[in-house]
């Protein structure tokens, strides 16, 4: 699966702006496996967002498939 620049760059921006909170808060900073689990839940909330516009963007040409 070929993924879109524009996604890829979201995640990653997200992903370090969560990362960033957590390593400026008072506190431990995340660990690896907390890290991993910080870009997959990112990664989710892009691919939804993007199912999301689609559909949207979808329903206001015609209701055909987006494309």
């Amino acid at each position: 699966m070929k993924l879109p620049t524009g996604a890829l760059v979201a995640i990653l921006v997200l992903s370090l702006g969560v990362w960033m909170f957590f390593y400026l808060s008072p506190g431990a900073p995340l660990d690896a496996s907390e890290t991993a689990v910080v870009v997959g839940v990112c990664a989710l909330v892009v691919f939804v967002l993007r199912w999301a516009w689609a559909r949207v963007r979808g329903a206001r040409n015609g209701g055909g498939q987006p494309s």
